[in-house]
């Protein structure tokens, strides 16, 4: 009897020094220091050179940063700073910048990964496999391709019309729900791609906009222009628009935002788009569709090796801009309008296929998982080798427009 009290009273024992070790070795909120995006840079030493943008802590005053506009801090959101290290590798650069806070970097919220241009060209795939290894990041984080060095994109990522810069990353992705000028890119979607043989990989374009470099050679369109190069006048801010390709690890090229909607469509991403087409009855005027239901149905076959792939788009659109010269309610009118659209839809749809294919020599649009079907056995669809034959392939692009104008116009 005794002997059982004894072990009732050991086993408490042990119970509570567990728990009040636990409690010691538990990081507080003043011990962490949290990550909202990370950038990758590389140096001229060929070196790599980690930014973090870290959050301000809540109460944190924003007063320094403010009397100091002289300084390279003047361009950061008051609710965030930047650190960056000179390292050789992702955990290294961590545990330096730990060193120097006195806290621990947490990147459970990390909510974008920025490479710059210049490190996606000779690659990023070691950095992806650890990032993917590293257990605080979540796979949904952003990857963002910047046109400019990561660590000036960051700086410059001063939130507007949002009072964090977290959410700010947040709202700056919808754009592939909004508008279809980019695609959002997560970590694990980036990363499923590269390791696949069925797809290669993109990510989202972006940059810095000063609001003086736009782009005066867009050929009508407004939306055939990428990140930095858009005609808006602002102030000196980041933007997300356009897509960035990959073959294998390495960017290739980009695509602008006309381009980006094309991919969504083919793609069956597009939730809507407003596009402006040249107008079939005057050649100075255009018309505004607003692209609000796609629906794509894509088919691939091999003949001798060769792969043919087909597509068959629907589309509702709506007019939502026009001349008031024009009749629009009239059905023959409106049938003009749906045949010129099909036609100027499947051109730059057929354009944005070829230009994967022929220039990138990159499947962004996943054709592969049609064609494996196509292999009895799985070594088969290896040796084919998907993703070097895809640049040998033709299309067939059949679009059809549904055009609504009684929407906004009431016949007079």
């Amino acid at each position: 009897m005794k002997a059982r009290k004894f072990l009732i009273f050991l086993i408490i024992l042990v119970l509570i020094s567990i728990t009040f070790l636990g409690i010691n070795s538990i990081n507080t909120l003043d011990n962490l220091a949290y990550v909202v995006s990370i950038g990758f840079d590389i140096k001229d030493s060929g070196k790599l050179e980690l930014s973090f943008q870290i959050a301000m802590p809540s109460g944190g005053s924003s007063s320094s940063s403010s009397s100091s506009s002289s300084s390279s801090s003047s361009s950061q959101s008051s609710e965030s700073i930047i650190n960056s290290v000179e390292c050789n590798s992702l955990e290294s650069g961590i545990n330096l910048v730990n060193s120097y806070l006195g806290k621990e970097l947490n990147l459970s919220h990390c909510k974008a990964i920025v490479f710059s241009e210049e490190i996606a060209t000779k690659g990023i795939g070691e950095y992806l496999y650890t990032l993917m290894n590293n257990i605080e990041i979540r796979p949904t984080c952003m990857v963002i391709i910047s046109r400019c060095n990561a660590k000036y994109f960051l700086n410059n990522s001063k939130p507007m019309l949002e009072q964090l810069s977290s959410k700010y990353y947040e709202v700056s992705s919808t754009a592939e729900r909004t508008t279809g000028y980019t695609s959002d890119t997560t970590l694990q979607d980036f990363f499923s791609s590269l390791t696949d043989t069925f797809s290669e990989s993109y990510a989202i374009l972006g940059s810095v906009n000063d609001g003086t470099q736009g782009n005066s050679n867009l050929e009508g369109s407004d939306t055939a222009s990428i990140a930095s190069e858009t005609p808006i006048d602002t102030q000196k801010n980041i933007e997300t628009l356009g897509l960035a390709i990959f073959k294998d690890d390495k960017l290739v090229g980009e695509l602008n935002g006309l381009e980006s909607i094309a991919h969504l469509t083919v793609t069956n991403k597009l939730k809507n788009a407003t596009i402006s087409i040249p107008s079939p009855f005057e050649s100075t005027n255009y018309i505004d569709l607003y692209m609000e239901k796609s629906k794509t149905k894509n088919k691939v076959e091999l003949t001798n090796g060769t792969p043919y792939i087909k597509s068959n788009i629907s589309i509702k659109a709506r007019i939502i801009s026009m001349s008031d010269d024009y009749k629009y309610l009239d059905q023959e009118t409106v049938d003009i309008i749906e045949q010129y659209a099909s036609e100027y839809i499947k051109s730059y749809i057929s354009d944005y296929l070829y230009k994967t294919a022929k220039e990138f020599k990159s499947d962004i649009a996943s054709f592969g998982k049609y064609a494996v079907s196509k292999f009895i056995t799985w070594q088969e669809w290896e040796k084919y080798n998907w993703l070097d034959n895809y640049q040998n392939s033709f299309f067939d692009v059949n679009v059809s427009v549904s055009v609504k104008s009684r929407y906004l116009i009431i016949d007079t």
